[in-house]
């Protein structure tokens, strides 16, 4: 064998070798990857979350690229067992060079199956959801810091889909608030940073998907439920996924806060607004401000402005939980100022021309407790109100007002009072969808009525009964012999301060009342 060819065939063979080589190193590198990686992970997520990690697999490919992929991670928040993990993630795909590795700064992480779940604080300074302490409560998290001396991580883009974020109660026995995520998107995510994200969320109730830009974090890792979030949002909701009403809502409106109470703005557009007691639609319109204790749910509403067609809407109350039962209570004082009587009219009841118009005051205590019923069905309210410069629609309703203040007046051939205007005030409770009217005082020029009784909302049937008092007496609310006749019961007609009390009655139903007087009962008084 010549010289040359001995080196061919060392040259053939230390290629052969070196082929080998690589192969095996190839193949064994994703093993000698994991067994540095995997501690590594786990010893970084437990100084960043403070929890106890477990990570069931964790593999290395390289093909077409270097990516890692995780399964079967479970985060338990200063290793407690009494309540849920922390984070769980079905699996989880990293995709970045060993360089990037290294240096804890990843291209890419996909999250597949995550249940990130905030523990409620054990401290026994929790703050209360009441006017006065809102404001303190939100200087908690300056409080505390989220540990800049834990290592840190930067990803360029994190994203995770049909993930559930759930607020954990601090009462105990109660289960956690659930929020669907269909999707969320961080920008350069870092744990000791606030982070840009992008989230797409689903709403129970009403039904609908929230829009979310915002920012995330830094993560507080000692108390996870201060760690602060703040944003923009838009809502799209149909609100007939409330039994009892309809229309498509549109809100939007910025948040911020630690994870556990957020303070919120916004402002909501219903075009389409109505109850399924009315025939008609209104443009509704709502501005708000409030905080919500995202432990439980539990909303403080400290100042919302609603506009209804042309009737604007004070109103200030809360959004609770209720023990046992499914669903919240909504409790409300609710006060409406320079308001419009046909507004009203024509969002409860089915008409196309309301029988009534005026300026509308009403104060009143709104409480609508949970239920599968309509919301008509499970109201409570209870206020007073007044009806300023009233006119009826129909001429001939009008007519015999205009008729009943020239008889109540004691001029009942005098023309020129005509389109007399009302005035109407009373104290009602609506309740069980039947409105019982405490008092209803009714009167115009000359004549004043005074009611007391009940009203079904959903039959539209009534039942009054109180007294008319006319400024004349009963003779002069005539004329001719009628006028001479009725002379004689002047006297038994008589009340003090009024030159005729009559009682009377009003029955029927809206759309055919009847109106009846007992003479009988006037005469023996």
């Amino acid at each position: 064998m010549t010289f040359r060819r001995q080196w061919r065939v060392v040259g053939l063979t230390l290629l052969i070798l070196g082929c080998v080589s690589a192969t095996i190193l190839y193949y064994s590198a994703d093993r000698l990857i994991e067994r540095q990686l995997r501690p590594a992970t786990i010893e970084l997520l437990e100084k960043r979350f403070d929890s106890k990690v477990e990570l069931k697999t964790l593999r290395v490919g390289f093909l077409p690229t270097l990516s890692i992929r995780g399964e079967g991670l479970t985060m338990r928040h200063q290793g407690r067992t009494d309540i849920q993990p922390l984070i769980t993630v079905r699996a989880f795909t990293i995709r970045a060079s060993l360089r990037q590795l290294w240096s804890r700064r990843i291209d890419r992480v996909h999250i597949e199956g995550l249940e990130f779940a905030i523990p409620p604080r054990r401290r026994a300074d929790m703050p209360k959801l009441t006017g006065g302490d809102t404001g303190k409560a939100a200087e908690h998290p300056q409080d505390r810091q989220s540990g800049d001396d834990r290592p840190d991580v930067h990803i360029s883009e994190l994203i995770t889909e049909d993930s559930l974020l759930l607020i954990m109660s601090k009462r105990e026995g109660k289960g956690p608030r659930v929020f669907q995520i269909r999707k969320i998107r961080f920008e350069n995510f870092q744990f000791s940073k606030a982070t840009p994200f992008e989230a797409a969320i689903t709403n129970p109730t009403p039904e609908g998907e929230v829009a979310i830009v915002g920012a995330f974090g830094p993560w507080v890792s000692d108390e996870p439920s201060l760690t602060p979030i703040s944003g923009d949002f838009q809502f799209d909701a149909n609100l007939a996924s409330i039994k009892g009403i309809g229309g498509a809502m549109h809100a939007e409106g910025t948040f911020s806060g630690p994870l556990e109470y957020i303070r919120t703005s916004g402002r909501t557009q219903t075009k389409d607004f109505h109850l399924s007691t009315g025939g008609a639609t209104f443009p509704l319109t709502v501005e708000y401000d409030a905080v919500v204790d995202a432990t439980n749910g539990d909303t403080t509403l400290e100042r919302v402005d609603g506009t209804l067609g042309q009737s604007v809407i004070a109103a200030r109350g809360e959004i609770v939980r209720v023990e046992g039962v499914k669903g919240r209570r909504i409790t409300l004082e609710t006060t409406t100022r320079g308001g419009r009587l046909e507004d009203f009219i024509k969002l409860t009841t089915r008409v196309d021309t309301s029988p009534m118009t005026g300026i509308v005051n009403v104060m009143a205590r709104l409480d609508i407790p949970p239920g599968e019923d309509e919301v008509i069905d499970r109201l409570d309210l209870d206020g007073t109100f007044d009806v300023a410069s009233a006119r009826f629609t129909a001429a001939t309703v009008q007519d015999r007002v205009d008729e009943l203040a020239r008889r109540g007046s004691g001029k009942p051939t005098d023309e020129s009072i005509e389109d007399v205007a009302s005035n109407l005030r009373g104290a009602f409770r609506l309740h069980d969808a039947r409105m019982t009217v405490k008092t209803l005082t009714f009167s115009v020029q000359g004549a004043t009525v005074k009611l007391a009784g009940l009203y079904d909302v959903k039959r539209e049937l009534m039942d009054f009964h109180g007294e008319l008092r006319l400024q004349a007496k009963a003779s002069q609310t005539q004329t001719g012999w009628k006028r001479f006749a009725l002379k004689v019961f002047d006297p038994m007609l008589d009340g003090k301060g009024a030159g005729t009390i009559l009682p009377i009655s009003v029955t029927g139903t809206r759309d055919n009342p009847k109106f009846g007087a007992d003479l009988k009962k006037a005469i023996l008084q």
